[in-house]
């Protein structure tokens, strides 16, 4: 008993020791052995974050407990490094580490699922020719920048995407991202603020590049069934966060912060969910003041801080159409066979009953998003009666699976209070762990837009100069995420009239 829950209690204590060392680290970094290792308020919110996906990976069932604690535990660790080649070589060992089910997508081709793997080696590369051209690899020490390139850039800037596997988007598979090792890519990349500012085309290509993929990754999502559609969710989040980084601001950051912070919610509900949980509408923007609402005021917020019209109207519409899929999912009939799943994951129980609707039987029981459908199986087979898959030889079904710590509507509810509790304690979260990042980065940071918390008004956006643009809550932006929800309810109508 003490070693099956060994994986659970070291990714508490990694969670533990993230929000200690938040508080250790809010007004001034923390340094030891001449800067080797050191730790601020970003690498603070890099241990919460990856400890909040480990938890995550834990509860929705995986055969590879272990892997996953040892990635969370690697990835911390890079965020406590001083020295940009420990940086970089524990991001990769992370990679080489991660077992199959870290990623999202378990039924691609064995090369594609591996390049999200592989994507720290950018990171590495990244960080070696930084510390190569300037000759230093202490990123706190003063002429740590001299190195920061173009080149040097792309390649964390590479290795951030195809860790989201945004190639994914010009395909027709779901991403497969693997979630920690996408916060450890993000993290390295928003790192580079440490050496000094970005200049305009390094900004341009973050910004583009992170607006369109939140776009383009909300519109797969909307127009993929709603039991498919968290990787492309968690795309569009990633994409959101590279956009939050090429604003350049304090704004930005916030972002960046909030949409990690946000994304292990999104998959503890939306991952091989169940279909009727109303709790599924805290997971979805048309929600006022949930977690995905909230991420959706800030990114407006920052790009209209930070006078980029274009980018507003894109991060309104990503927010538009990433709120369909947990509302479609909340609001399809739920399965007569599936009143009280018990089931663990794929493995038991969330296959539904063959007389099920078939959104609803989808809904229940869909792979792992972006994995191959199941066998088709004929309903005399005892497999589809039960709701237990064949085992093949061979399978991981054949053997010992790990059931899940939680059902597919206890997930849901668990990731609608994580989401409340965000959405509602978005200026806690700013002001203890958001803030400090800011302000530890500021030197390399431009004054297009900051996100502060007020007392009485909640959040409040400011320009470059320090003009409000937005509050939270505010009646001009009331109004406008009202139309966003409504907007919202009328698309699932369409959908509705349509499928009948």
């Amino acid at each position: 008993m003490v070693l099956r829950n060994a994986p659970l209690a070291l990714l508490a204590l990694l969670l533990a020791a993230g929000l200690i060392l938040a508080g250790l680290a809010h007004d001034a970094p923390l340094a030891r052995r001449d800067g080797l290792l050191r730790a601020d308020a970003l690498s603070a919110l890099l241990v919460v974050v990856v400890a909040a996906h480990g938890l995550v990976t834990l509860a929705r069932g995986t055969t590879h407990r272990w892997s996953a604690v040892a990635v969370a535990w690697l990835v911390a660790m890079a965020g406590l490094q001083g020295h940009l080649g420990a940086l970089g070589g524990l991001l990769a060992l992370a990679g080489l580490l991660a077992g199959a089910e870290s990623l999202e997508r378990a039924g691609s081709p064995g090369w594609s699922r591996q390049v999200p793997r592989l994507a720290p080696l950018g990171v590495v590369a990244g960080m070696a020719l930084i510390g190569l051209t300037g000759g230093e690899w202490n990123y706190g020490a003063p002429l740590a920048g001299a190195g920061l390139n173009s080149l040097s850039f792309a390649l964390i800037l590479v290795a951030a995407l195809l860790a989201l596997d945004a190639r994914a988007l010009a395909g027709e598979g779901a991403p497969a991202s693997a979630p920690i090792l996408a916060s450890g890519c993000l993290y390295a990349l928003v790192r580079l603020f440490s050496l000094g500012p970005w200049n305009l085309g390094w900004l341009f290509a973050a910004l583009l590049m992170g607006g369109l993929i939140a776009l383009w990754g909300a519109w797969r999502a909307a127009v993929a069934p709603a039991e498919r559609a968290a990787p492309w969710l968690g795309l569009s989040l990633g994409g959101m966060a590279i956009a939050g980084a090429g604003m350049g601001s304090a704004a930005g950051l916030s972002v960046v912060g909030y949409a990690l912070l946000l994304w292990p919610a999104l998959r503890l509900g939306l991952e091989r969910p169940v279909a009727g949980v109303r709790a599924l509408w805290l997971l979805s923007a048309a929600a006022p003041l949930s977690g995905p609402f909230v991420a959706g005021w800030l990114a407006i917020a920052a790009a209209a801080a930070g006078g980029v019209p274009a980018l507003t109207v894109a991060l309104w519409l990503a927010a538009l159409l990433a709120a369909l899929p947990p509302a479609r999912l909340a609001g399809a009939p739920r399965p007569a066979g599936l009143a009280a799943p018990t089931g663990a994951g794929l493995e038991q129980g969330e296959r539904g009953h063959p007389d099920a609707p078939l959104d609803a039987t989808l809904a229940a029981s869909a792979p792992p998003p972006g994995g191959e459908a199941p066998d088709k199986q004929e309903p005399s087979h005892p497999a589809a009666s039960t709701g237990r898959p064949r085992a093949e030889p061979g399978s991981s079904t054949a053997g010992a699976a790990a059931p899940p710590a939680l059902t597919p509507e206890g997930r849901a509810w668990l990731a609608a209070a994580y989401s409340a509790g965000l959405g509602l304690g978005a200026p806690l979260a700013l002001a203890g762990l958001l803030i400090p990042v800011t302000a530890q980065l500021q030197g390399g940071l431009t004054p297009f837009g900051e996100i502060v918390a007020w007392p009485w008004a909640g959040l409040i956006a400011f320009d470059t100069m320090r003009q409000p643009v937005a509050t939270l809550p505010s009646v001009a932006l009331a109004g406008l995420m009202l139309v966003l929800s409504a907007l919202c309810w009328v698309a699932l109508r369409l959908l509705a009239l349509r499928e009948h």
